[in-house]
């Protein structure tokens, strides 16, 4: 009997919604629920400008000009007399703020394989955003003689070239409507005095440092559409599972059965190798059970004897003596 194909149809359809609902359910879990997002509050920064005039000797090579700016030339350091700094700091918020600026100032001599710091001042404080400072004036003639004592002290020999940083602290606080703002900036200038191919020169780097901070908020969104797509590919799950489980009852309940073939069926090939007897099949030394009543047949053709057919309760047996050996078979 064919097998009803309207329920082989539900149940392949089911079997693939099922699997599409399970993808679904996995891909709607991959996007997480809430996201999180970095807003900006507030923006601050703190600028640091430095300014030099160089003071030269009479000189042949600047045509006695006594004064050099940035960018004006090269500070040649024999005829650089005194170097003369200004700082201009500016802190500056995008939101109304209430700042407190303290800063100090130190001075340190370097080479290779030494640090020494010269100078420092005490703290001073502040509430003004934009600050004028005057760094005291830089002479190597005054540098040199320092050199020339730590030389002695360590047993070196007094360098002609070495650096000199200049670094200036600056401790910010300031209240916003968007929160505390607190920022250390440090602007080091760095004098290098030194010998290059154009002689011996001053040279004078970061004129212009800036150091940026900012405050921020972090905000957390429920993302309400994968929710929801995760509650439809609940539902979509559900359904597929309560119909997969339907159709595969109704697949299993209209299942064909196998029905055995009836005894007239089974014994009309061989009818004139049977013969019906009352006896029960009597015990031999050896049984040998066959497969199929085909199987018996042949046996019996073989051994040129009748298949003997008796029957207990509802069990048929066909069975053959040969030899002191029974070959059976037995079917209900």
């Amino acid at each position: 009997m064919k097998k009803p194909q309207k329920t082989t149809i539900l149940l392949t359809l089911f079997i693939i919604l099922t699997l599409i609902s399970l993808l679904t359910v996995y891909t709607t879990h991959q996007t997480p629920t809430e996201e999180t997002t970095t807003n900006t509050l507030c923006t601050y920064t703190s600028t640091a400008n430095y300014d030099y005039t160089a003071i030269l000797e009479h000189n042949t090579i600047y045509n006695n000009i006594t004064i050099l700016k940035p960018d004006e030339g090269t500070l040649y350091t024999k005829i650089t007399r005194q170097i003369n700094i200004t700082l201009t700091y500016t802190f500056h918020a995008t939101l109304p703020a209430d700042t407190t600026i303290t800063y100090s100032l130190t001075q340190t001599l370097k080479t290779g394989t030494l640090s020494h710091q010269i100078n420092t001042t005490t703290p001073t404080t502040t509430n003004q955003t934009q600050i004028q400072i005057t760094i005291p004036r830089i002479i190597k003639t005054e540098l040199d003689p320092i050199m020339s004592k730590i030389a002695t002290e360590t047993g070196t020999t007094a360098p002609s070239y070495y650096s000199l940083d200049i670094t200036l602290t600056f401790t910010i606080s300031a209240n916003t409507t968007a929160g505390q703002i607190n920022q250390i900036f440090t602007p080091t200038l760095t004098i290098e005095f030194k010998r290059t191919d154009q002689g011996d020169i001053t040279t004078i780097d970061d004129l212009h440092q800036t150091k940026t901070g900012e405050i921020t908020e972090n905000q957390t969104i429920t993302r309400q559409d994968i929710i929801n797509q995760r509650y439809t590919s609940y539902i979509l799950i559900t359904i597929s599972i309560a119909g997969l489980c339907f159709s595969t009852y109704l697949y299993i309940k209209t299942k064909p059965t196998t029905e055995k073939p009836s005894l007239e069926k089974l014994t009309a090939p061989y009818k004139e190798l049977i013969a019906k007897t009352t006896q029960k099949p009597p015990e031999t030394k050896t049984t040998i059970n066959m497969e199929t009543l085909e199987d018996l047949a042949k046996i019996a053709e073989t051994l040129a004897r009748p298949i003997l057919h008796a029957t207990e309760a509802e069990e048929h047996t066909f069975y053959i003596i040969g030899n002191n050996t029974k070959y059976q078979y037995k079917t209900k």
